[in-house]
């Protein structure tokens, strides 16, 4: 398509040729071996520039179609083409700004990622360097290993391999990125969310999202539901995740089977608790709202509202994670293992940004309540009564702050 362009400048370059032919040979003196020798050099010199000119145009034309691949990549369309050199010559090249828009993260977090990855992976064919950027690019994509492989010259079962490889090494050390929050790490979340909502000894919130599994190409096929349940602090950080067997989507049940569900008593002490809501069932560290079962009194509607809005952390952890892992939006890897190892380790990298990072998205706020209210296990025993307690308590701040 791009040579019909030329056409123009060709016939106008041609004419100039047979000027400059007929101003030298048009004479008899001038014998046939020179004719011959200034014909040949006329069509070496002709040669030269269409070549000169097909390599500009073969130039563009990669621009283009690589640029075109990579929408594609990003839009979901299959990629029809494998271009070589893709990331060698046009992510290598990426700014800053490329890679927040491209891989949802600042370059220097996946340099720190390559270099976290470093001493756990063996040399291969495919520069760990490159491994690293296939791999981001199946989370932060709705592409198959296929898609990828051709826009990074890869055959589909290395970037099957590469993901599975480093997929597997973040889950086996998730342990450095997701954990429980110490004593004293718990008493600041506890200061900062009391301070933003006014519930008192707060320390972390639950829920669990749904995940949409199953082969994209089928569409008349319904996919699947896997849950993620995870726990999360007041910066938006995972401190718990467990994910749950594909097809079972009761919330109560998934934490029922999570460990979380016989640590949690030892973990959270009776002062303090996280917060769930009303699919959970109601304990002394996992604090849910107040039913519609029987007519509600206004004191316990304001707990329900300040309780919604303060458990809306994990709401916004969960909106994160799927922004940057778009892959989460559909999982179309059919191995449990594997969608296993998927989730877990996009949430490994969820807190790995935000160590790296920080996030934008919670407002440092100037923390002006106290250290929250002391609770005294001797009169307050039960669930329903901690939560009657607390109930009361936000009322009575709510009369003391106005």
């Amino acid at each position: 398509m791009y040579f019909r362009n030329m056409d123009s400048v060709e016939k106008n370059h041609k004419i100039k040729q047979e000027f400059v032919m007929e101003l030298f040979l048009d004479t008899e003196s001038v014998s046939i071996v020179d004719r011959l020798a200034a014909a040949t050099a006329n069509v070496i010199n002709e040669n030269h520039q269409n070549l000169t000119k097909f390599n500009d145009l073969m130039k563009t034309e990669y621009y283009q179609l690589s640029q075109m691949m990579v929408q594609d990549c990003h839009s979901g369309v299959p990629v029809a083409h494998r271009i070589k050199g893709f990331y060698e010559e046009t992510i290598r090249k990426f700014g800053n700004n490329e890679y927040i828009e491209r891989f949802k993260m600042k370059r220097s977090t996946v340099q720190a990622l390559i270099a976290f990855l470093k001493p756990y992976l063996k040399p291969g064919n495919v520069p760990l360097d490159k491994k690293v950027h296939v791999f981001l690019w199946f989370m932060v994509n709705d592409s198959s290993y296929s898609d990828i492989g051709r826009l990074f010259g890869l055959h589909k079962s290395s970037v099957s391999y590469i993901f599975h490889e480093i997929a597997l090494l973040l889950t086996e050390e998730k342990e450095r990125f997701i954990s429980w929050p110490s004593v004293e790490k718990q008493q600041l979340i506890s200061n900062n969310v009391n301070s933003r909502f006014r519930f008192p000894n707060c320390v972390g919130f639950i829920d669990a999202c749904r995940l949409k599994v199953g082969s994209q190409r089928n569409k008349r096929e319904k996919p699947d539901i896997v849950l993620l349940q995870a726990v999360c602090d007041d910066y938006l950080t995972f401190v718990d995740v467990h994910v749950g067997d594909i097809g079972k989507t009761k919330k109560s049940k998934l934490f029922k089977d999570s460990s979380l569900s016989n640590e949690l008593k030892i973990k959270v002490d009776f002062q303090k608790h996280i917060l769930g809501d009303s699919e959970y069932k109601l304990k002394k560290y996992l604090i849910t709202p107040f039913t519609s079962e029987e007519v509600l009194t206004s004191e316990e509607m304001k707990f329900n509202e300040i309780h919604w809005k303060t458990r809306s952390y994990i709401a916004h952890a969960f909106e994160l994670l799927k922004e940057r892992f778009r892959k989460l939006n559909h999982i179309d890897v059919l191995k449990p293992e594997s969608v296993n190892i998927l989730i877990i380790s996009a949430c490994v990298l969820h807190n790995f940004v935000l160590l790296h990072e920080g996030c934008s998205e919670v407002k440092e706020e100037l923390i002006t309540c106290d250290d929250g209210v002391t609770i005294n296990s001797n009169v307050v025993k039960t669930a329903e009564e901690k939560r009657q307690f607390l109930c009361n308590y936000i009322e009575y701040m709510g009369i003391e702050n106005n």
